[in-house]
């Protein structure tokens, strides 16, 4: 219960104060930083020697929250990220760089209402574990000695078309359109990019449209999603990439 209280106490007095006067808005940010905490806590992958959390989180809002927020997300940004910077040194997690924070807009979402999404970016989990020396040699703090929030401001999305196709597999030459919609990835005969591919998990990889490019997701697959020949979790695709999930390649290609 203190340790609900001084959330509380702490947001009382650097952020709600905030929002009530700068934006008037319907958002309650104690509840963005307590999603983010769960997130963070949800997404944790645990290693040889630490406990390794997401460095990326994207906060969807409705549009009349995004205008009003948009003049201040720098603001707000930092402190939600100084706030995952101390939730993660409370509880001994590693993050590999400073946690970067945005907001989007989501047509979809009500008033009040708000959805949270975190991966590894830049330098993942991995990587991580073969570079020990950028790590804090404190044995209370498996943290990065350098950890300060990299805030990244929200910017006007336009749309970019791509396109999938299978170059390797047993679904060879299946190619579907990428452009703002959702795309699930893996055996189940709903998604958009259905495989026959065993190897492959129901719902193996999604990707989604964030900041005028395609950002590919791991959904938690047994087998793992790779691009490039690298394991991700979450990462930014750009034109030539090649994606391996199963025993299946993936060809994106921007028009």
């Amino acid at each position: 219960m203190k340790f609900v209280r001084n959330i509380e106490s702490f947001f009382e007095k650097y952020i709600e104060g905030f929002f009530n006067k700068q934006l008037a808005s319907s958002l309650q940010p104690i509840e963005i930083a307590k999603q983010l905490a769960r997130e963070m806590e949800d997404e944790r992958t645990v290693g040889v020697s630490h406990v390794y959390v997401p460095n990326h989180y994207a906060i969807y809002v409705n549009h009349e929250d995004y205008g009003r927020l948009e003049p201040y997300a720098e603001s707000v940004c930092s402190e939600l990220a100084s706030y995952l910077i101390d939730e993660s040194r409370r509880k001994g997690y590693t993050m590999a760089g400073g946690p970067q924070i945005e907001f989007f807009a989501d047509e979809k979402l009500g008033r009040q209402a708000f959805r949270i999404t975190s991966g590894f970016t830049e330098t993942s989990y991995e990587e991580s574990v073969k570079k020990p020396e950028n790590m804090a040699t404190d044995s209370e703090t498996k943290v990065f000695d350098k950890l300060e929030p990299m805030v990244l401001i929200p910017s006007v999305q336009h749309q970019l078309h791509s396109f999938l196709t299978v170059i390797d597999g047993l679904d060879a030459g299946l190619k579907v359109d990428c452009t703002t919609n959702r795309i699930n990835i893996g055996r189940r005969n709903t998604n958009e990019l259905p495989l026959t591919d065993m190897n492959t998990s129901r719902l193996h990889a999604y990707i989604v449209y964030e900041d005028n490019s395609h950002v590919i997701h791991d959904a938690k697959s047994l087998n793992g999603t790779y691009v490039g020949g690298i394991r991700i979790t979450h990462k930014h695709l750009k034109n030539g990439d090649r994606i391996k999930v199963g025993n299946t390649v993936i060809l994106y290609e921007v028009k």
